[in-house]
């Protein structure tokens, strides 16, 4: 009985992951974007929107991303344009997407997940301030 509480556990936390990264966010109109779609998509006009707490902002972040924590997104909606595509990031996917679910039920029109965080982006070597 014991193994198969471990086994349930597993299964709800999994659950848990897939839906907040994958189901959620495709239910809500939020697309996904890879750091290699961004290298193309990084020139046309769209904000990015970094959602990690203010330690790990300060540790890196994109040089052109705006910051308002995951917290503060629905207080601060009015911080973010509509009139162009979001882009939302933090450290792996999770709180971006849990943001972007929030802008695209606010109205927002264009919103992505961008994959992999902050650890995808530096990996593309894509710029850090």
């Amino acid at each position: 009985m014991q193994n198969n509480i471990g086994y349930i556990a597993l299964a709800v936390v999994l659950g848990w992951m897939l839906w907040q990264r994958v189901i959620a966010p495709k239910l809500s109109g939020v697309k996904t974007i890879s750091a290699s779609d961004y290298m193309s998509f990084r020139n046309e006009k769209h904000t990015l929107l970094d959602v990690r707490q203010p330690g790990e902002w300060q540790s890196g972040h994109a040089s052109h991303a705006i910051h308002i924590p995951l917290g503060e997104v629905k207080r601060r909606l009015g911080e973010i344009p509509k009139d162009r595509p979001v882009v939302v990031i933090c450290a792996s996917g999770n709180r971006s997407a849990m943001a972007a679910i929030t802008l695209a039920k606010a109205g927002f029109d264009s919103v992505y997940n961008f994959a992999g965080g902050m650890g995808a982006w530096r990996s593309a070597g894509l710029p850090v301030t």
